[in-house]
């Protein structure tokens, strides 16, 4: 057991972590909780603290991992998202709080359809179907994802969420027509598609480059899943049912365009920063 002063040692983390992230003293309080117990504040106050060293260990080597880029939500393993905890790893997308601003223009456009039918396409680590689940319990949300990594992730949080937000987890392709003809009578296809370009690609920040690429790349100009999604699945929604993309930046109008011609009547909602975040449209006629 060694003595520590954990104050000191949130101050000194921050000040190493600050080469790599403007929020360093948050993340060195993050880092603390892991290593520490989300407690560690009040232990410092009261001094003397006396720990482990695998527990002082545990901490410098989360810093370290930080220090060579790897994003801190991998290195904790879970994240918040819409005030649930979700599993995060290498396999899938990490939740953004950016992607809050899908789910809110979900429940909006589903608030007057009684137990509707949601699925969540590209659905990662989940939390998109979790959310929108958690906050109509009497909807049936389906999860949809290709790649086996994130699927397993995506599994493991419908069994974290059983009790509050369960949803179906299915392995399929987002872009398959033989996968959406499974699927009838849809109010809702809500979608946080792979959208960076080729040029995004090549100038992706460090820490970014731990995500999966297949979560990231939308083709050339990062509007191929856009382009297919409503083509694949316009015929399994109902009359009026509606299509929610999140979107990059400066997307807005393509994508707006696009849901326009196959059908759907269009419409742009901004995230809390005012910028274009989530394109939707309901099918007309």
């Amino acid at each position: 057991m060694v003595e520590i002063n954990l104050e000191a040692l949130r101050a000194r983390l921050a000040l190493k972590l600050g080469a790599v992230t403007e929020d360093a003293g948050f993340e060195a309080g993050v880092i603390l909780e892991e290593a520490f117990g989300r407690d560690w504040r009040l232990k410092s106050l009261r001094g003397g603290f006396f720990a482990d060293e695998s527990m002082l260990d545990k901490a410098e080597k989360m810093a370290e991992r930080r220090l060579k880029g790897e994003p801190l939500q991998y290195i904790v393993g879970e994240w918040e998202f819409f005030g649930m905890t979700f599993k995060v790893a290498p396999g899938a997308l990490i939740p953004r709080q950016d992607t809050e601003s899908l789910v809110l223009k979900a429940l909006e456009l589903i608030k007057d359809a009684p137990s509707p039918k949601v699925v969540d396409l590209c659905s990662g680590t989940g939390c998109v179907a979790a959310a929108i689940k958690k906050s109509r319990p009497d909807a049936d949300v389906a999860a949809l994802e290709l790649y086996p990594a994130a699927y397993e992730i995506l599994c493991e949080n419908a069994s974290r969420h059983n009790c509050d937000a369960p949803f179906t987890p299915v392995m399929g392709d987002a872009l398959s027509n033989a996968v959406a003809s499974r699927f009838h009578g849809i109010d809702l296809i809500t979608a946080n598609p792979p959208y960076l370009t080729e040029s995004d690609m090549r100038s992706l920040q460090r820490e970014v480059t731990f995500e999966p690429k297949e979560a990231l790349f939308g083709g050339a100009d990062g509007l191929r899943f856009y382009r297919e999604i409503p083509k694949a699945w316009r015929n399994c929604l109902k009359p009026g049912g509606a299509i929610a993309f999140e979107i990059g930046l400066g997307q807005e109008g393509e994508v707006l365009r696009i849901l326009e011609e196959q059908g759907f009547s269009g419409e742009v909602s901004p995230d809390l920063t005012g910028r274009a975040r989530v394109v939707s449209g309901k099918l007309k006629g």
